[in-house]
């Protein structure tokens, strides 16, 4: 079982708008599918606060909704970060489409910063996906084996986080492991996430008693806030000095 090595935080950005090459990984992970379905969880709009070193670098706002007799998941983000000396500013736009089990049907995302677009599409299919990453010099089609209820994870798409959350059987509690994948660096594998209680967290000068869900790729361990109804309040990064913050 190959543990999920997440880079999913604003220092990927210039990486994955040059779609380099990239590793493929394929296993067998004990991931359980929750009981809950998105329909009893309900649509979900809002926007997260982006920090990094506690200085707000951009913002992610995010809508999570029905279509059809299926469900999208799409955010406009933008950040700016400093690269050689002069500021940079990305922006980002992805677009799940999902089953009411979890299950995805389709993936795109586009990021653009200055006279660079990249993009990357997929379509999941039982047995092989197929991924094509588009860029400047041209299209890249690969094809990778997936599970059929993995976790669209991206880089800087901090939403996907909500559907990990509603993934989570917090009746069951403890432990649990998911598949993952994680589309710009075309990575598969599998994460943990382990409920640790309630704990007290200052948001906007408040304290508040939030749900600390503590998830751990093998490489990176990182939290989600969450409160009395599950909501995704806060992510926090301690090893990489970011937050991200529910407005």
């Amino acid at each position: 079982m190959k543990r999920l090595l997440l880079n999913i935080f604003i220092f990927a950005l210039y990486v994955c708008l040059t779609f380099p090459l990239v590793r493929h990984s394929f296993w067998q992970a004990k991931s359980e599918l929750a009981d809950t379905s998105v329909s009893t969880q309900g649509s979900e709009q809002g926007k997260f606060k982006i920090l990094f070193n506690g200085e707000q670098i951009g913002e992610e706002k995010f809508q999570i909704q029905g279509e059809g007799s299926n469900f999208k998941a799409s955010a406009e983000i933008h950040l700016t970060v400093d690269r050689e000396k002069e500021k940079l500013t990305f922006h980002i736009n992805p677009a799940l489409q999902f089953t009411n089990r979890f299950e995805p049907i389709s993936y795109q995302v586009v990021q653009e910063a200055g006279a660079n677009k990249t993009k990357a599409r997929i379509n999941f299919k039982p047995g092989r996906s197929e991924v094509v990453y588009e860029t400047g010099q041209g299209k890249d089609s690969r094809e990778i084996e997936l599970k059929p209820d993995v976790l669209v994870l991206d880089d800087n798409v901090f939403h996907h986080y909500i559907l990990l959350t509603r993934r989570y059987d917090f009746l069951k509690g403890g432990l649990q492991e998911f598949s993952a994948f994680i589309p710009q660096q075309f990575l598969s594998g599998t994460i943990s996430v382990d409920d640790k209680g309630f704990e007290k967290i200052t948001l906007s000068d408040k304290t508040l008693s939030l749900q600390h869900l503590l998830v751990d790729s093998g490489e990176l361990q990182f939290s989600l806030w969450l409160n009395q109804r599950h909501e995704l309040l806060k992510i926090s990064v301690p090893k990489s000095n970011v937050d991200v913050l529910r407005e």
